[in-house]
């Protein structure tokens, strides 16, 4: 915890600040709020909103902490690279965007929730996708497979083809969204996410057979 510097309680702090937001509307909330839906936006889980409204962002920010600390490990070795700027920037802004598009859900504000969940995954699928070559080894983010966790070669040119097909795959998510085809987006982002697992499967094999 002596490690921490003020950017690791930013990022937690910023994790809990849509509390202040769902306690202002907590009386206009539901009992239960939905926080699933399906590809045909229905719902498919809720929760108490009080675990909704108090409880994720609590639980989130826990999250973040511990990462953080993990962070600031890495870097104290000198194998941080850009992976503590994904870690206390984006997975918290990512948490906040989804959590009030989820309360704003829950009172009626937004009717289809397949445009805002593949417009926000598909936009920082383009975000993850520059930082993706630049990410040293870790067991937090990244394609984590056992060959690509024991080989410094097989990690960087995996992460360098994902650098291309995540990108590729936000920026054809966001085009696809916009034009109403989710599952086409779904189909995208699933395909930008397991296709560099494969890639570095097959890196390993081949490089093995050679």
């Amino acid at each position: 915890m002596k490690n921490l510097k003020m950017s690791d309680i930013i990022s937690v702090v910023l994790c809990l600040c849509t509390i202040v937001f769902g306690a202002a509307v907590y009386d206009r909330l539901p009992d239960r709020i939905v926080t699933s839906w399906s590809m045909t936006n229905g719902p498919t889980g809720t929760n108490p909103k009080a675990f909704v409204v108090f409880g994720m962002p609590i639980i989130f920010a826990v999250v973040i902490l511990l990462c953080c600390i993990y962070m600031r490990l890495l870097e104290k070795r000198g194998t941080g690279g850009k992976l503590p700027a994904v870690v206390r920037v984006l997975f918290p802004l990512l948490f906040i965007l989804v959590q009030l598009a989820i309360l704003l859900a829950a009172l009626g504000k937004l009717k289809d929730m397949r445009f805002i969940a593949c417009l926000l995954v598909s936009v920082f699928m383009v975000l993850f996708g520059n930082y993706m070559p630049k990410i040293r080894k870790n067991w937090i983010f990244g394609i984590r497979t056992p060959h690509t966790l024991a080989s410094e070669e097989i990690w960087y040119r995996t992460h360098r083809f994902a650098g291309f097909t995540v990108t590729f795959g936000g920026v054809a998510g966001v085009v696809t969204t916009l034009l109403g085809l989710y599952i086409t987006t779904f189909v995208i982002i699933m395909a930008a996410v397991f296709v560099p697992a494969i890639y570095g499967e097959a890196v390993y094999y081949l490089g093995k057979k050679e």
